[in-house]
């Protein structure tokens, strides 16, 4: 009887400890609303069109705001336009908490000092460059496995760069997956012609060269700088590329539309010690069983 009591708690135990009670919710607040949105000013060259908000905080004037076109008007005395108000101030306070606990997912996998790429593709997971840098050069495809709410978390050292003519690739994409670029404590570069998909959060600055582009995301500088040039930047996945790996063939929005930042929406990510834990409540149980074999 005793033992039969003590199999019951053991296997309860082993059922706490297998929840993702270690999950870590990450919100953008009210940095959802802003497709761009920096620290000590935004700068733009040339025509630039935005989906999404535009927003700034603690700097005090955009320059070449006359040439954005946000949400399909220009963004002169647009709405959806915020500088140094309440909403843009809050937008920054919920920026920093987003990248320190996105930060706090990883390590994760080491992409090691520098990551080249030719044609390389990736599986959802978080992943770290710590040392330095996270460099995309040549075709980097992110492929979801057709997995809702799933995510790629890229957590960079140092700075984001992608190269003159790079693309980031979205394949088999689910509802509500989402991609991440972090810098906790550095910036990102987008060079002319980059072809660029997901939310580049960065503590300090963030720079697009001439006619590079962002689909299903944000550009969001907790501190520093936003410097635009002839850009195209959206929240919505409208018109970015999506990769079915079955057909070969590459269609433009999906389902991947209705959750560009499923992390934002407030879905949770287990933490690893969550199911190291759960592994070892099972392990306990598979004892107590053969314990009971023997006897």
């Amino acid at each position: 009887m005793k033992d039969s009591r003590f199999t019951i708690i053991m296997m309860a135990l082993a059922f706490l400890l297998a929840l993702p009670v270690g999950a870590t919710t990450v919100f953008l607040g009210a940095a959802e609303n802003f497709a761009v949105l920096g620290g000590q000013t935004v700068t733009n060259t040339g025509p630039t069109t935005i989906t999404g908000g535009v927003g700034l905080y603690a700097g005090t004037s955009i320059t070449g705001l006359s040439s954005m076109t946000v949400n399909g008007t220009s963004g002169v005395s647009n709405p959806a336009v915020h500088i140094t108000d309440a909403l843009a101030q809050q937008a920054q306070v919920d920026l920093a908490n987003a990248i320190l606990n996105l930060n706090g997912l990883g390590p994760g996998t080491n992409l090691g000092t520098s990551y080249a790429t030719g044609t390389e593709t990736l599986l959802p997971g978080v992943y770290s460059t710590p040392a330095s840098t996270f460099d995309v050069n040549g075709t980097l495809t992110l492929n979801f496995g057709n997995t809702a709410n799933t995510s790629f978390i890229f957590l960079v050292g140092s700075s984001l760069t992608a190269e003159v003519g790079s693309k980031v690739i979205l394949a088999n994409v689910g509802a509500g997956d989402s991609v991440f670029w972090v810098m906790p404590s550095g910036s990102a570069t987008i060079l002319g012609g980059a072809e660029f998909e997901g939310n580049i959060l960065a503590n300090q600055s963030i720079s697009f060269g001439a006619g590079a582009t962002l689909q299903c995301g944000r550009v969001e500088a907790n501190v520093g700088a936003v410097t635009l040039d002839a850009n195209v930047i959206s929240i919505g996945c409208e018109n970015a590329p999506v990769l079915d790996t079955k057909t070969g063939l590459t269609t433009t929005g999906n389902a991947f539309l209705e959750g560009s930042n499923a992390l934002a929406g407030g879905s949770a990510v287990p933490e690893p010690a969550s199911f190291l834990l759960g592994g070892l409540g099972l392990v306990l149980v598979s004892l107590v069983k053969r314990h009971h074999h023997t006897k």
